[in-house]
C-alpha cells in the first residue's frame, strides 16, 4: 500500500508541473513572405478576451485589433483583426506558452495567414516583429523577444540560448523594401 501511495504521489507531482514549450520549426524570410496571407505595419488598438464555446467545453481566446498604418500584402483595410487561442477572463486563464502577448500601443510588423488556428501568425512568433522609434525618430526593428533584427535573413536561423553580437536594428524602411522585393521574387516563380 505504501509502494501505491508512492507511485501515486510521484504521479500527481509530476502532473502539477506545467508544461513551458511550445515547438515550431524555424522559417526563413523568404518562407515568412510566401507563407503570409497578409503582411502590414500596424498598432494594437484593442485586445479583448473572449469565451468560445466548442464541442468539448469552453475555450479562451483573445481577439487583437491592429490599425493598419502600412499594407503591405494582402489588405487595404484600415483594422486588422486576429484571434488568439489563450487569454484570461473573469478571473480564468486559459495559456499556451511562447504564445504573443499584445498591449494597446504595441507597434508591429506582422505576418499573418487568414485561416482559423490557435495562431494566425506564420512561424508562430516568428512572423511578429517589434517596431520601437529609435532616439533619432527612426522605426527599428527587432523581434518580438526584444532581439535587434539587423536582416531579415537572420529570421529563423538563431538557435535558442544562442547569443548573438549586439548588432544595429535594421530600419522599418528597408524592411518594408526587402519585404517589397520578395513579393516581387515570389511572383516570378
Amino acid at each position: 500500500m505504501l509502494r501505491i501511495c508512492a507511485v501515486a504521489s510521484a504521479l500527481a507531482l509530476c502532473c502539477a508541473v506545467p508544461a513551458k514549450a511550445t515547438t515550431y520549426l524555424p522559417v526563413t524570410f523568404d518562407e515568412l513572405v510566401t507563407r503570409a496571407d497578409v503582411i502590414f505595419v500596424g498598432e494594437v488598438v484593442d485586445v479583448r478576451p473572449f469565451a468560445l464555446d466548442t464541442r468539448d467545453g469552453e475555450i479562451i481566446k483573445t481577439r487583437v485589433t491592429f490599425r493598419v498604418s502600412d499594407p503591405l500584402f494582402g489588405t487595404t483595410s484600415l483594422v486588422e483583426v486576429f484571434d488568439f487561442l489563450g487569454g484570461e477572463m473573469n478571473g480564468v486563464g486559459m495559456a499556451v506558452a511562447e504564445m504573443p502577448r499584445f498591449t494597446v500601443g504595441d507597434r508591429r510588423v506582422m505576418f499573418a495567414r487568414r485561416e482559423r488556428s490557435i495562431n494566425p501568425i506564420v512561424g508562430f512568433t516568428q512572423g511578429l516583429l517589434r517596431v520601437t522609434r529609435d532616439v533619432n525618430g527612426v522605426d527599428r526593428i527587432s523581434t518580438i523577444e526584444g532581439a535587434p533584427l539587423s536582416s531579415p535573413e537572420s529570421i529563423g536561423t538563431r538557435a535558442p540560448g544562442v547569443a548573438l553580437a549586439p548588432a544595429a536594428p535594421m530600419r522599418l524602411s528597408d524592411l518594408r523594401d526587402r519585404i517589397t522585393r520578395a513579393l516581387v521574387a515570389a511572383r516570378r516563380q
